[in-house]
């Protein structure tokens, strides 16, 4: 057995150094190298998002009404107070044509109160004009007592029927002035039939369909503002811990060909939501809001790549990530070749991205690293 392992052994080593001889004589290794480069290093977290209004009004009925006419179209671009939908409530005829009826009687009650009240107070004057004459026979002695009263009476029977009157002219003006509290209240409720956008803007949705009979809170349409749009994006919550507002963000999109487009981080929603991905795993994502001042020629509802960076470093030393490297102690390490041999130097990292990751110590600029550091490369290798 002891000697089977020595033969392995033997062979081993011969193999290793026959490896190293047709190396020598062919020059060495053939291997690619880089070299270490002033460079930047962008991390970014990337997604799909959605293009959507930053503004959209979702218009209801506010009343039990039929749709009579529909006069603009979904994708149709409208101006603000411009008709959406007409709708028609005949109950709420009824109701204005019966509270008119009303009006017009309380009036008439009105008018035939204040003729009524000016006809009491010429006969309160006259009984007053009488009162002053009786008092002067009275004090002369051309009449008696009792005449005298009755002018008296007369006097006081006009002023309280004065006040009267008075009463009942206030009570058919309350009454007139609420019936046309009333009449305001169910014409505005009228206006609320026809339907206008409340801003210059796109017809997104139209629910409403002529003939339709509606309810209260139905929806009929969604409009939104064309020219301020945003995306939103769904970013996994472990991606989630460097991205913040106000951060960079980069907007692809087939649509736009090569064109990019650059947005920002505006609102990060506070709680996680769970989806179900493509494949069936459900994630939990947190909605990203992202500002999107230049939309070009995207739409709401168009699918795009988001790629949110959160961290830059400029003007730092970067090798490709598959340059570097990890050993059994954990030590970070590259391949450097000297001399056309290779040279095992331990480095410290920093931040990475993609492609690219940062070199803090244990190389300089300009040095030639082998690309591939997963190459089994013994130390002092001679390589081309």
């Amino acid at each position: 057995m002891k000697r089977k392992k020595v033969f392995y052994v033997v062979l081993a080593v011969l193999a290793a150094l026959a490896l190293a001889a047709w190396s020598y004589a062919s020059g060495g290794a053939e291997v690619e190298t880089v070299q270490a480069r002033q460079d930047s290093i962008i991390r970014s977290v990337a997604d799909t998002g959605y293009v959507q209004a930053a503004t959209n009004y979702d218009i209801h009925a506010t009343q039990s009404a039929r749709v009579v006419e529909v006069p603009v179209e979904t994708g149709q671009a409208v101006e603000r107070g411009q008709t959406l939908a007409v709708l028609e409530n005949l109950d709420l005829v009824l109701q204005i044509s019966d509270v008119n009826s009303q009006i017009s009687q309380s009036a008439a009650s009105a008018a035939g109160a204040r003729a009524a009240l000016e006809r009491l107070q010429l006969e309160l004057k006259d009984a007053q004009d009488n009162l002053v004459r009786s008092e002067a026979l009275f004090q002369a002695g051309a009449i008696s007592q009792v005449d005298f009263d009755q002018a008296r009476l007369r006097v006081d029977t006009a002023r309280q029927s004065i006040s009267e009157q008075n009463s009942v002219l206030e009570s058919a003006l309350a009454q007139g002035a609420g019936l046309n509290r009333s009449l305001q209240q169910l014409s505005a409720k009228e206006g609320q039939l026809v339907i206008k956008s409340p801003v210059n803007g796109i017809v997104l949705t139209l629910p409403a369909k002529q003939e339709q009979v509606v309810s209260p809170g139905t929806l009929l349409a969604n409009v939104a503002e064309s020219d301020q749009l945003e995306v939103k994006a769904d970013i996994l919550s472990d991606d989630l811990a460097d991205v913040k507002i106000g951060q960079r963000v980069i907007i692809t999109a087939p649509i736009l060909g090569q064109q990019t487009l650059v947005g920002e981080v505006k609102k990060i929603y506070p709680q996680a939501e769970e989806k179900t991905s493509a494949l069936g795993v459900i994630q939990r994502r947190v909605p990203v809001i992202i500002s999107l001042p230049d939309p070009a020629s995207l739409k709401p509802g168009y699918e795009v790549r988001v790629s949110i960076e959160t961290m830059t470093s400029q003007n730092i030393l970067v090798l490709p990530r598959e340059s570097v490297r990890t050993r059994t102690d954990g030590q970070k390490e590259v391949m450097v070749v000297v001399n056309k041999h290779i040279l095992y130097k331990p480095v410290k990292t920093g931040i990475s991205d993609q492609e690219n990751i940062e070199i803090t110590g244990g190389l300089t600029v300009d040095e030639i690293v082998v690309r591939d550091g997963s190459l089994s490369l013994s130390e002092k290798t001679r390589v081309k």
